[in-house]
């Protein structure tokens, strides 16, 4: 009986003891609690106010182009040498990068560095479904590509206007960067028609707009958008700091214009990777205009180039045009070094006349006092399409 009594106390105790510490434990912080940290505790309990995103047009633009972007993942192989073994060795190659739709029934638009050398192209779209893709054409001169996918209804973007961006606009990146999935990064158009932008070995693109937008590996092929979620670029290449180096707010995309011909071109031509549309064709060589001759009809700084060679059978051999002619302007716009010619035939068709506007300066500037205007005339010059192989005589 007594050590009944014992065994009950010892259970009653130990209860008193646990339920005595909870209260104190609890009962001196409650009375702790400062006015300040009950207003704070009441605030926090509240729920989250639903904020309308209507007027924040990032949002609406992102949500507009952000369906129609699209992550590629390609498989190809690689031929290694291998030394001391007779035969060289395949490897797998994996690539990852985006794309953008251009139309509801499966056309896609890309880099041509993204899909190149690709025996498998696989597509999904930010809702996860995906496809294989069949290539339609590519043009390494731009660095664009079409692949298609069989399907249908699928979300395409809206093309903008390229030539109608002003520096400072908002500029809305789309991509896969790194392999992430679709992500979005915000900027400003930093610049337009960015020259002599080199993406790889021998290659380079003209007129590039520059973004401080963020991208990254795996953004190439992917979308540049304006506040409207309109397409205006391809996001196509970065300056870094370093081989393997991120953005540092220095990203280049193709115009959505350029993109556009194109893009046109590869479709109705039914490119094979073979086969690239032709390009506009006047193949003059070019040089500086030298300072005599700037001076002596006060021509100015960057302003024309001089023509050292025509070649032979050429649009500019037939047109007239001779070796020393200096071109002052191509359609009425002025010109100032190579690239500005270069940029101005690009934007022509094969076919097209382009009115060339020159300044003869003669053989004997000493002994002429001829005036500039007394020089100048124009040349209408019908671009055809550039041959297979053009070589140029040293």
């Amino acid at each position: 009986m007594a050590l009944r009594r014992v065994v009950s106390f010892s259970i009653v105790f130990v209860c008193g003891i646990v339920v005595g510490g909870l209260l104190l434990n609890l009962l001196p912080r409650t009375a702790a609690l400062t006015v300040a940290q009950r207003r704070a505790l009441q605030q926090l309990d509240k729920p989250p106010i639903a904020t309308p995103i209507g007027d924040n047009k990032i949002v609406l633009a992102a949500k507009r182009i952000e369906p129609a972007v699209v992550n590629i993942d390609t498989i190809g192989r690689l031929q290694q040498d291998t030394e001391g073994l007779p035969f060289p060795l395949d490897r797998e190659v994996r690539g990852k990068g985006s794309g953008v739709i251009l139309t509801a029934d499966g056309y896609i638009v890309t880099n041509n560095h993204v899909i190149d050398g690709a025996t498998r192209i696989r597509v999904t779209l930010t809702d996860g479904q995906w496809y294989y893709a069949k290539l339609v054409g590519r043009d390494p001169q731009t660095d664009l590509a079409v692949v298609r996918v069989e399907a249908a209804n699928l979300p395409a973007a809206e093309l903008g206007d390229s030539d109608a961006l002003q520096v400072g606009e908002w500029s809305i990146a789309v991509g896969n960067p790194l392999g992430l999935g679709s992500s979005v990064t915000v900027g400003v158009v930093s610049a337009l028609n960015r020259h002599n932008l080199q993406v790889d070995e021998g290659h380079v693109i003209e007129g590039a707009i520059q973004t401080d937008a963020a991208i990254n590996r795996g953004n190439s092929g992917g979308a540049l958008a304006n506040i409207n979620g309109q397409l205006i670029g391809i996001n196509t290449a970065i300056l870094s700091s370093g081989p393997g180096g991120g953005s540092i707010g220095l990203g280049f995309a193709i115009p959505s214009n350029a993109v556009r011909r194109t893009v046109r071109d590869l479709i109705a031509t039914g490119s094979t990777p073979q086969k690239t549309p032709k390009k506009p064709w006047l193949d003059i060589q070019f040089g500086l205009v030298p300072p005599e001759v700037g001076q002596a009809f006060g021509l100015g700084d960057n302003r024309g180039i001089q023509i050292k060679r025509v070649l032979p059978d050429t649009p500019a051999s037939h047109a007239g045009l001779k070796d020393g002619d200096i071109i002052l302007s191509i359609d009425g716009k002025e010109i100032g070094d190579a690239r500005d010619v270069s940029e101005a035939i690009a934007q022509r068709k094969i076919g097209d006349r382009a009115l060339i506007h020159i300044l003869r300066p003669g053989s004997d500037l000493s002994t002429s006092r001829a005036k500039p205007l007394d020089r100048e005339h124009d040349v209408s010059v019908v671009l055809q399409a550039r041959p297979e192989m053009v070589r140029f005589s040293p």
